[in-house]
């Protein structure tokens, strides 16, 4: 008798351990199935924040970026820059003076448009060709203005008008706000300028060449 209960514990005992082990090894499979998801996790997030930044209109570079907003903010400058290359960055020929507007309609709205056919009017343009004039558009910095969306911004530059005989730098600021698109080759960043506004355009030296 003393026999079949001894028996009777070990088997009692066996199967307690078999319950242990089985459970160490469940435990064991979930921590490492949930380790691998947090990863997997993680990885999907970092691939996630991939951006490619405009280099100046000319390449794609791969920006990582762990803040979404400072990615964004990068694309939101080089775009307002990009537009603002083409619109003043001007040569004495007229097709090359179209070809860089309409580029320049890509990234904007109506309000570019506008504007150019302002300055058209009045024959800016026009005296550009005539007196073999440059123009040339170096911009300093872009600013956000207030929070929230769409966004708003302001484009603080210099603009040198380039004679046979003199250039004239002026200070160049100007307006306008950002809205979300679709991106595509014309518009990489898929971002669109609104309201463009030209508020200061002033003479700030002329010398000799």
């Amino acid at each position: 008798m003393n026999k079949i209960l001894g028996m009777t514990r070990d088997i009692e005992k066996s199967f307690k351990k078999l319950n242990s082990l089985t459970l160490v090894a469940v435990c064991g499979s979930l921590l490492f199935a949930l380790v691998i998801g947090l990863y997997s996790l993680s990885f999907a997030e970092k691939q996630r924040q991939k951006i490619y930044v405009l280099d100046q209109g000319k390449s794609l570079l791969l920006a990582l970026q762990t803040d979404a907003i400072m990615s964004k903010d990068v694309e939101i400058r080089d775009h307002v820059t990009r537009f603002h290359e083409l619109m003043f960055t001007l040569s004495p020929q007229k097709q090359t003076i179209q070809e860089n507007l309409d580029r320049a309609f890509n990234l904007a709205d109506r309000s570019a448009w506008e504007y150019s056919q302002d300055l058209a009017e009045k024959g800016y343009y026009s005296r550009l060709i005539s007196a073999n004039i440059s123009q040339q558009m170096i911009v300093d910095s872009v600013k956000f203005v207030g929070t929230g969306y769409p966004w708003q911004v302001e484009t603080y530059a210099r603009q040198y008008v380039v004679r046979e005989s003199t250039v004239s730098q002026y200070s160049f600021v100007s307006t306008c706000q950002i809205l979300e698109g679709r991106r595509s080759d014309v518009n990489p960043h898929g971002l669109l300028i609104e309201k463009f506004k030209v508020v200061k355009n002033d003479l700030v030296e002329t010398r000799k060449r």
